[in-house]
């Protein structure tokens, strides 16, 4: 009985998301102690859910660059952008199916740039995203002219169902759940995401087995730029109108989703099942915070605590 017990700890000390899990059932927990029913009524667990459904998207892609030891900084202003080129295009009377292909391209263009510079100017994608951020958000602030742009007609799918729920869920989160089993299959089922993992745990040794590192590198970029463009989109979807503001301070969320998670900031593994709970964490403690009627702003000073505290749980708990 007790070697039982014993394999079975054993296994779970094995789990990455092991972490996060304790500390998003802790947090829930605690919230449900403080505020009671209003953080469990339906209306705003939907809303919990709806906002992490961007982290989480996001969090996939950031996955994936983390495992190789790569990380973009500029994920915020991408989804700003292809948010505002979206909204340009419908005002400018595209069809919505072409206007949301021209934002999602804007999207994987954009992490295409950061992965060729990268390349071609052999500095770390946290240096080149440092740079692009500011170009994608100052583009932004261009096309838009500092103004939120909303003039266009909200008669078409995207805005009655991507905008609203389906089965009584948020769309935005039967999205995320399609882009993270797509990304898990890609991480931990394919050619692609072995090699990715393999480069991010020893580059040098990738490169001498044959695997072409800079291909990979942009098109792990490519892929961030991609899944941040299909956040812009859904953003665009929700509020129904493209602004200029939206995704400020993004890339710190889903850096820490994905970290909290359990993908190791050095390379070498990662979760997207961990980034997706990371995103839930998240989301919790600004809504947490919000109930408790604490200044929003706290959330980003929380939001560096629990990165600590989740992955001290986690060492600690695989320790045990």
């Amino acid at each position: 009985m007790t070697g039982e017990r014993g394999a079975g700890w054993h296994r779970l000390r094995g789990i990455d998301e092991i972490g996060v899990l304790v500390a998003l059932l802790s947090v829930c927990g605690l919230l449900w102690l403080t505020v009671g029913d209003q953080f469990v009524r339906p209306s705003n667990l939907l809303q919990i859910a709806r906002q992490a459904s961007s982290y989480g998207i996001m969090s996939v892609g950031m996955v994936l660059l983390l495992s190789m030891g790569e990380i973009d900084l500029s994920i915020g202003a991408i989804l700003t952008l292809v948010n505002i080129v979206t909204a340009v295009a419908l005002r400018e009377g595209m069809p919505m199916p072409v206007a949301v292909l021209v934002g999602l391209l804007t999207g994987a263009g954009c992490g295409f740039v950061n992965g060729w510079l990268g390349v071609l100017l052999r500095i770390p994608t946290i240096i080149v995203t440092l740079g692009t951020m500011s170009v994608f958000r100052g583009l932004a602030l261009v096309l838009s002219e500092a103004t939120p742009v909303s003039n266009f007609s909200k008669e078409s799918v995207l805005f009655d169902l991507g905008g609203n729920t389906l089965l009584g869920v948020p769309t935005s989160v039967w999205v995320m759940l399609v882009v993270a089993l797509s990304g898990h299959l890609l991480l931990q089922h394919s050619v692609f995401g072995w090699r990715a993992q393999a480069i991010g745990s020893n580059a040098q040794a990738a490169l001498f087995s044959g695997i072409p590192l800079p291909r990979y590198r942009i098109a792990a970029m490519t892929i961030m730029g991609l899944v941040s463009g299909i956040a812009g989109v859904m953003e665009l979807a929700f509020l129904q109108s493209g602004s200029p503001t939206t995704g400020q301070g993004y890339e710190l969320f889903v850096i820490a989703s994905a970290i909290i998670g359990g993908t190791a900031l050095a390379g070498g593994r990662g979760t997207v099942a961990g980034g997706i709970l990371g995103a839930l964490l998240i989301a919790v403690i600004r809504n947490g915070l919000v109930l408790l009627e604490f200044s929003a702003y706290w959330g980003t000073v929380v939001t560096g605590v629990v990165i600590i505290a989740a992955v001290a749980i986690g060492g600690f708990v695989k320790k045990q």
